[in-house]
């Protein structure tokens, strides 16, 4: 089957007899610097999920497929190589013959925690509920993105809050700091660095101040 060129399917998604964008659409740039990855992407996914054609038994249906898949992917932020990786990563993963549908596909383009070095959003969330504990040695965080986002949801709520509300809340903040790890932030600018205390000067004994006297003294009249 013939598949129909992406920048068709681009024209006609955001085509010159569309009425004019509004602020918050995104420009059709966008679209055009998406086309050239949306077929090898559906490529991809057609080898990954056999059973595709349930879902688009005929070349209409694939090209529609694609627009809606273009549209939704500028739209949803997801334009880049790197992210559309997440993506098959995790299809790979899904152990379904089904093609997913493409707000599951943007999901799977988030970022991963683990494939970024961060611990999993669970993992994440019982470190930050064992560090809202006062005892608890706050040098010892496994990554500053849990600690950005524990201080989000603070230890007091951490402890006292009810557990489905208070990981709610944690996995939300999480995957807002992962996604900044993501793109490339430095959390650890955020997290305040204390100066270690400086020990208050003690006064010299008589005999220790008068020899340091006798050797300015002696300085000065060389």
């Amino acid at each position: 089957m013939v598949m129909q060129h992406i920048s068709d399917v681009v024209s006609q998604a955001v085509g010159a007899n569309r009425p004019p964008r509004t602020p918050n659409q995104p420009d059709p740039e966008q679209f055009r610097a998406a086309a050239g990855v949306i077929n090898r992407l559906f490529a991809d996914l057609q080898a990954l999920f056999p059973a595709w054609r349930q879902s688009y038994p005929g070349q209409a249906d694939l090209a529609a497929a694609k627009r809606s898949w273009t549209r939704a992917l500028v739209e949803s932020g997801v334009t880049t190589e790197e992210q559309l990786q997440w993506g098959l990563r995790r299809a790979r993963r899904s152990n379904s013959p089904f093609w997913p549908s493409v707000g599951q596909f943007i999901q799977w383009c988030q970022p991963d925690p683990e494939s970024l070095g961060l611990p999993s959003p669970e993992d994440a969330y019982r470190e930050a509920c064992a560090m809202a504990h006062p005892a608890a040695d706050h040098s010892r965080w496994s990554h500053p993105a849990v600690r950005v986002a524990a201080r989000e949801i603070s230890s007091h709520d951490l402890c006292t809050l009810p557990a489905t509300e208070t990981r709610r809340l944690f996995i939300r903040a999480y995957e807002i700091a992962v996604r900044r790890v993501a793109d490339g932030e430095d959390l650890s600018a955020e997290i305040p660095r204390g100066l270690p205390e400086q020990p208050a000067p003690r006064p010299a004994d008589p005999e220790t101040a008068r020899r340091h006297l006798n050797r300015m003294r002696q300085l000065l009249r060389a």
